[in-house]
């Protein structure tokens, strides 16, 4: 499997919810927000990932997104199953790869991306992170959230 067959199935998937592929991201607008997913390759191996975020179109952009986080999960051997989809070198028939690649992605990501819509939607994800170490200082001063 490459690069191409992997972008096909995420587009097969989210076409159908309405974002629009550019290169390997997809991106959807809304009137606050704009969602963006992108299929990235490792630099020093055959594995891949799939970053997701938001980017908030009240207030400036220094990066690619304001909101950034890739595909996982909090349950190990979902975590190491996604990991194993998305090393193409493993002997993973095509079938089996893309069918259960759909299946992680509809629980792992298009649930969680559907379900921020607006500034708020994700003022409230911010809030229920243990930490906001990750998150740039210009969205914490716009939400008025701890520095």
């Amino acid at each position: 499997m490459e690069k191409k067959e992997l972008a096909s199935i995420l587009s097969e998937i989210l076409l159908q919810i309405g974002f629009k592929k550019k290169g390997y991201y997809w991106v959807v607008n809304s009137a606050e927000i704009v969602k963006i997913i992108n299929l990235q390759k490792s630099q020093f191996s055959n594995n891949f990932y799939i970053n997701y975020g938001y980017i908030l179109k009240s207030i400036p952009l220094e990066d690619k997104m304001h909101i950034y986080k890739r595909v996982a999960s909090t349950d190990v051997n979902v975590n190491v199953k996604i990991k194993e989809l998305l090393y193409i070198e493993n002997n993973i028939f095509k079938e089996d790869r893309a069918r259960d690649l759909k299946r992680v992605l509809v629980e792992n990501l298009i649930e969680n991306i559907n379900s921020v819509n607006t500034e708020a939607d994700i003022l409230e994800e911010l809030k229920k992170k243990p930490h906001l170490n990750d998150i740039p200082l210009i969205v914490k001063r716009h939400f008025h959230l701890p520095e």
